[in-house]
């Protein structure tokens, strides 16, 4: 009876690790939804792999000073069943951006009645950024959130220099050492010699005291890999048939003139905190970054540096590009 109770023990916790192990990873999207159409394509992307039970989009934050994003992300969350996702706005953005963009454009579309093409929330309500990564980050596990940034670093910059709040006694940089994991980030480059990436110098100071400041590690997607990755117009021509009308696949439309292939920058960032594990990401050695003049990333190598970068060869490149092509032309789980 003693062993058969020991061994009843063991299973139960073997049980217990299991479901551990195999618990959805928690992020969060940090984006500049409507720049470029790579922050769609890397919505879509974790919307599938939460179809998949691969993770647990905890909310999608937007920091481009246009209503449209919030309201292109909302279309976003309804049309792939996930309407009561969270949306943070940052309404202190110190960058004025192009409001006639893939966001707007898709806002406007109607259908032959002239009705909005895409539904909406009934009544949309988004939450102030810093205070929702506030609210959300301290509900959750220790060292237990990876947040996605592929924008600029705006918000980033302000949740760390926020201050103990009704959600949490920490500051905010006490706040995101103690609950996340790690940064997956579109920024910088380090190949091409003095190059101001967009990202980094659009908000200058921001991105220097994130890059400054940031208390965890950060797996960095440059602008030279995305750049590599280029996802293919004729796949958003032909592979999307399954459905009469795509709020991804319309922003692609409206972007530019199609058909054309476009870098994934933002998409790998998503795919790596999805599947950090998986046989198409080499990353780097450590190492530190520092924004230096008006926006260029250095960087030195430091075995106890906070920073990584994803170098994948040419045959792991092209598992990336497979890997989009038919994730993205997956249909919906949720898709009414």
């Amino acid at each position: 009876m003693k062993k058969l109770l020991l061994l009843l023990a063991l299973c139960c916790v073997c049980g217990t690790i299991t479901a551990q192990n195999t618990k959805p990873q928690a992020v969060i999207f940090e984006t500049d939804m409507g720049n470029d159409i790579d922050d769609a394509m890397a919505l879509d992307l974790l919307f599938k792999n939460m179809d998949q039970g691969n993770i647990n989009l905890l909310a999608v934050s937007v920091h481009k000073n246009n209503p449209h994003s919030a309201e292109y992300i909302d279309i976003m969350r309804n049309w792939y069943g996930y309407k009561k996702m969270p949306i943070g706005v940052n309404t202190g953005c110190v960058t004025d951006m192009d409001c006639v963009d893939y966001c707007t454009k898709v806002c406007q579309l109607t259908d032959e009645q002239g009705k909005p093409l895409f539904k909406r929330s009934k009544n949309s309500k988004y939450e102030e950024a810093v205070e929702m990564y506030r609210r959300i980050l301290s509900k959750q596990d220790d060292k237990s959130v990876v947040i996605i940034t592929v924008g600029f670093s705006t918000t980033m910059a302000q949740l760390l220099q926020s201050q103990p709040d009704k959600y949490s006694p920490l500051s905010g940089e006490e706040l995101v050492a103690k609950k996340v994991k790690y940064f997956s980030i579109m920024a910088g480059e380090f190949v091409r010699e003095n190059y101001r990436e967009y990202n980094v110098w659009n908000d200058l100071e921001a991105a220097k005291y994130f890059f400054d400041k940031t208390p965890i590690p950060m797996v960095i997607v440059p602008w030279t890999l995305g750049d590599q990755i280029q996802y293919p117009g004729s796949s958003i021509a032909n592979d999307f048939a399954w459905c009469e009308a795509n709020p991804m696949v319309e922003g692609y439309k409206a972007y530019l003139q199609m058909p054309y292939d476009r870098p994934t920058w933002d998409v790998i960032s998503a795919f790596y905190a999805c599947h950090p594990d998986h046989k198409a990401f080499t990353l780097s050695r450590k190492g530190e970054v520092k924004v230096v003049g008006k926006g260029v990333t250095e960087w030195r190598d430091d075995d106890n540096g906070r920073y990584q970068i994803l170098v994948p060869d040419e045959s792991q490149r092209q598992q990336i590009l497979d890997y989009f092509v038919e994730t993205l032309t997956t249909k919906p789980k949720k898709m009414k």
